[in-house]
């Protein structure tokens, strides 16, 4: 918490929901804060910031978790109301960074009502190119939006699902002596034996050949489950407990579904619960408690956390993304894949990171330089226009191919970031030498929401900005002179 007492973190949504919650009265909370009535009026409008000795008595009052009251989520607004206003549409509306930023801070429920208008109106304008009806249903997130906006709403951790997990590898121990399967996750012989075992259904391996691009079939009315050959070994662990979770385990998927998403349309739901299945997954692989006891001891050496968990890279990153329960935290990571165009398939923010969803992110960021050394990873500390200081950890990671060779083989670079104030507690900082005075590279969250002058690797201009072209110069950068 001492990072606080630097910073100004704006909590005032949080505050007055809080006490809303608890149907107190502005004077009420704050004769139990030990604070007047026109200093909490202050916080909850964030015209202060929430102060280290206030968060305790918060923590001690009422009995709520400081890490979850004290997260500023301003940062994360900021980034998609930037997005936002990058909007062709909105060209005429001019607003700086420091506007931005203060309807994220002040007035955070006027900025999410604008950010869902604007989302309405994507729909909308998508519907109207495709000649779709617009309907209430085509105004909603798309479902991959949607799952992401849900997974990040939970920090990424299902505690009914590790409960199952940690379950389900009591059962299996209890049948095979050896291993504590608590601290070192499933094995493959077990599982398969499992599968036959309680649901009759034999694994089989089948070629390639065959599989084409389908990785895992589950034939119901012949009793098998059939995994393609170009799976390596963490993946067809990985699928076959996706296999037993979906046979097993549904009960306990549709409750948290009921829980957090009951709300989203059937494709929406129909996704989040193959996300959730994949998370109970990665819990039997790689265990809560035994899982994040390695990672500190290991600090974070994602490639021996894979050999430990017999886990890829992309897992292992994954699952460290989820480590977020109250009573034994991990670092709050984000993760980030993205392709050799720049494309990002998979995202998950944390930390108060938010990515781009429009185009590729900053060139000038480590995941894109990661193709320039496959295999190897790559570390970098950064810093954003708003001053934060970023730690981020990035590999490639090639997938099996199911295409013909001459296709060539999908490549992705792997990327896991952190606040740079958890370096200490990471083994691939070691290299950056002092981490009180880093050489830090400044990068944005995608060119259309960042402002910087003078960079090579812009590829596209800012919101608001526009080109100013003179015979008489030329810039070693298209977009070097740009102006407001």
């Amino acid at each position: 918490m001492a990072e606080l007492a630097s910073g100004k973190v704006m909590i005032g949504h949080k505050l007055r929901r809080l006490r809303t919650t608890l149907k107190l009265s502005q004077s009420d909370m704050a004769a139990e804060l030990g604070i007047s009535a026109s200093y909490l009026n202050l916080l909850e409008n964030n015209a202060r910031p929430v102060t280290v000795p206030i968060l305790f008595r918060l923590g001690q009052t009422y009995d709520v978790d400081l890490r979850d009251i004290s997260e500023d989520d301003s940062a994360r607004l900021t980034a998609h109301l930037s997005e936002v206003l990058a909007d062709p549409v909105l060209e005429g509306v001019s607003m700086s960074r420091r506007d931005i930023q203060q309807l994220a801070n002040q007035h955070p429920n006027a900025a999410n009502a604008f950010l869902s208008l604007h989302r309405a109106y994507e729909a909308m304008r998508e519907a109207a190119r495709s000649g779709d009806q617009i309907s209430q249903q085509s105004r909603a997130p798309r479902p991959l939006d949607a799952v992401r906006r849900i997974l990040e709403s939970q920090a990424n951790h299902f505690p009914e699902i590790e409960e199952a997990a940690e379950g389900f590898l009591s059962t299996l121990q209890a049948q095979n002596s050896g291993d504590n399967l608590l601290q070192s996750g499933a094995k493959p012989a077990m599982l398969i034996a499992y599968l036959e075992q309680n649901y009759g259904v034999k694994t089989r391996i089948m070629p390639q050949s065959v599989m084409g691009s389908v990785l895992r079939e589950f034939d119901m009315h012949r009793g098998r489950l059939l995994l393609s050959e170009s799976l390596k070994e963490p993946q067809r662990i990985f699928q076959i407990i996706t296999q037993i979770a979906q046979l097993g385990f549904r009960d306990v998927v549709d409750t948290v579904i009921d829980k957090v998403a009951r709300s989203q349309d059937e494709e929406t739901q129909t996704l989040l619960r193959m996300a959730l299945f994949s998370y109970f997954a990665g819990a039997v692989m790689m265990p809560y408690s035994g899982f994040a006891a390695a990672a500190r001891e290991l600090r974070h050496d994602i490639d021996a956390l894979g050999n430990r968990f017999t886990a890829t890279f992309e897992q292992v990153c994954h699952r460290l993304t989820s480590l977020n329960r109250p009573s034994d935290r991990g670092i709050p990571f984000f993760f980030l894949r993205v392709d050799e165009a720049g494309y990002i398939s998979k995202r998950l923010s944390a930390g108060g990171i938010e990515f781009a969803r429009q185009g590729g992110a900053c060139g000038r960021w480590v995941p894109h330089k990661a193709f320039r050394s496959p295999g190897h990873i790559l570390t970098q500390a950064s810093t954003l226009e708003q001053g934060q200081k970023l730690l981020t950890i990035a590999c490639t990671h090639r997938v099996q191919r199911t295409q013909p060779a001459h296709f060539g083989t999908p490549i992705y670079a792997i990327a896991l970031g952190c606040d740079l104030k958890y370096a200490k507690d990471i083994c691939y900082a070691d290299n950056l030498g002092n981490l009180k005075a880093p050489a830090l590279t400044p990068i944005g969250l995608g060119c259309r929401v960042c402002e910087r002058q003078n960079c090579q690797h812009r590829g596209a201009l800012p919101g608001g900005q526009h080109m100013r072209f003179d015979l008489s110069k030329r810039y070693s950068g298209l977009f070097d002179s740009m102006r407001s």
